[in-house]
């Protein structure tokens, strides 16, 4: 798509978009629909927001379950060497 054709599409899509804000915003029938649409978009991103906090808490429990390992893993590895010093002296 050249420079021209995507000025053209952009131009076209926000005036479908500023023609959609100001019926919802500028007429009774809009308003209506505004009514319906706003308690279900409430709606939505209250659940959106609590699954970023949980996402967000996944990656915390990730990340600590990550370090415990490593530190579990190293405390073994240093047993290990540990026990090989001993065995051979």
């Amino acid at each position: 798509m050249d420079e021209r054709s995507r000025v053209m599409t952009a131009a076209c899509v926000g005036a479908v978009i500023g023609g959609v804000l100001g019926w919802l915003y500028l007429t009774g029938s809009g308003r209506a629909v505004r009514d319906q649409i706003e308690p279900r978009l409430d709606r939505y991103l209250d659940v959106v927001g609590r699954a970023q906090v949980t996402g967000e808490n996944a990656k915390t429990a990730i990340i600590e379950g990550h370090r415990l390992l490593t530190r579990i893993i190293a405390m073994r590895e240093s047993a290990l060497v540990n026990r090989e010093e001993e065995t051979s002296t």
